[in-house]
């Protein structure tokens, strides 16, 4: 009788433990809705206040401030982002880290710190620093689940999935993209199929994605026209895909490369100042360059530039980037990642379209941009469906997507493969092995 009492005591106690995971899991998604629209209505603001507009967009914006007005406003912004990363890491010593944090590492994510590291690079990418501002979001969205996960005792299974969950909803929250949001949270952070954290991702994301509707609105991101997709960008991805692969093969090592410079101490003022001003500089000249990328891609999707524009926004976004990166500025990736993807895709299918018309020339765009993108984050199918929610695109898109992610993740397989073998010495025919 004592043995069916402790067993009965056992399923209750289960189940009371998965209705506090599914509590704590609706509220993570709250909070990280309301989370992310604080932190984009920031944005907002410090972008008026910088480059002195209120209405259009933040391009627009650079556009109509003097060339003063963009080399000032970059160099203070650097100036106090400097102070305030050096002081964070200085006095604060916290490890900022949604990995770590998943990993159970107990010092990773505190939350004041994070919020403090959240807000001064949403501080950054609104003057103008070539960074993501989707980084922010995630930590802050993390921090405060993990919170939450102490508040509810949960296990450690359960806090990993409630974490995991969280970046993703910060993300689906700021770019009103729900689905790529649980993709994110499950194909990068909690690398699972399990039909639970399906579910919890899924559930997660979409309340942080409604919460976030009030204040940011429920439209796409990106505004393009009705597209024509025709057998022109179809076959055209095939041979796409390799390309962005090896572009953004490039990308990450020098995105790589450049964290490894970033300097430490009282260097991280002079270094980050030094990388704004600089951007504001290249700005007087290109003023689609400051920011995340929103403007490049916009660019591309409405294909309102000329093959000499996209090249050199091709060349210079990466490139500031990693200057940013090697000066001590921290953001995110993916939406520079997939600006550069998008420039690539209208650079490439400009000359395409003349050989062979009919498909609509944002279509190439939208393609290259998922292409590049799930190199650069290994997330090929966060990358597909962030592609047609950030443009409610045609879902006759995901033809063409679906060719050009996937030769693009053969040729980076390819491509490692081979570098491989050639350090090696050793070539031969087996193939059996090859990740695809």
């Amino acid at each position: 009788m004592v043995g069916l009492n402790s067993k009965a005591d056992s399923r209750a106690e289960a189940r009371f433990s998965g209705l506090r995971s599914w509590i704590a899991i609706l509220l993570a998604g709250v909070v990280a809705g309301l989370a992310g629209a604080a932190l984009t209505l920031l944005l907002h603001l410090i972008q008026h206040l910088a480059f002195g507009y209120t209405e259009f967009s933040f391009m627009v914006g650079v556009e109509q401030a003097s060339s003063l007005r963009r080399v000032g406003a970059l160099t203070v912004g650097g100036l106090v982002a400097g102070v305030g990363w050096w002081l964070q890491r200085r006095y604060a010593r916290a490890d900022i880290s949604v990995p770590h944090a998943l990993d159970g590492q107990h010092e990773a994510l505190p939350l004041r710190a994070t919020i403090l590291d959240g807000m001064l690079q949403i501080f950054g990418v609104g003057v103008g620093a070539s960074l993501g501002r989707e980084a922010a979001p995630r930590q802050v969205a993390a921090a405060f689940a993990l919170k939450i996960s102490r508040f509810f005792g949960l296990d450690e299974a359960r806090q990993r999935r409630l974490l995991g969950c969280a970046a993703g909803a910060g993300l689906a929250a700021v770019y009103n993209v729900p689905l790529a949001g649980a993709l994110f949270a499950l194909e990068l952070l909690l690398t699972s199929a399990k039909f639970v954290d399906v579910l919890a991702a899924l559930l997660c994301s979409g309340v942080a994605t409604i919460m976030a509707w009030p204040f940011l609105s429920n439209r796409p991101s990106y505004a393009v026209t009705a597209l024509h997709v025709g057998g022109a960008v179809v076959v055209w991805s095939f041979f796409a895909g390799p390309v962005a692969a090896v572009f953004a093969t490039v990308c990450v090592r020098l995105m790589n490369r450049a964290r490894s410079m970033e300097p430490t101490q009282w260097r991280v003022v002079v270094g980050v100042t030094a990388v704004f001003a600089t951007v504001g500089i290249v700005a007087v000249s290109f003023p689609q360059l400051p920011g995340n990328g929103k403007g490049p891609a916009q660019l591309a999707f409405d294909n309102s530039g000329n093959l000499r524009l996209f090249l050199a926004l091709l060349l210079l976004k990466p490139a500031l980037t990693a200057l940013c990166l090697a000066g001590g500025a921290r953001g995110g990736m993916l939406t520079p990642s997939l600006a550069t993807g998008a420039v690539l895709g209208a650079l490439l299918g400009q000359p395409w379209n003349g050989f062979w018309p009919g498909s609509s020339m944002g279509a190439y765009a939208i393609v290259a941009a998922a292409a590049l993108l799930s190199v650069a984050v290994r997330a090929p199918l966060t990358a597909i469906v962030l592609a047609v929610e950030l443009t409610h695109c045609t879902l006759l898109m995901l033809v063409p997507l679906c060719a050009a992610v996937g030769t693009a993740r053969l040729a980076m397989t390819v491509l490692r493969r081979l570098r491989q073998r050639l350090t090696a010495g050793a070539f031969g025919s087996d193939m059996d092995d090859m990740d695809t």
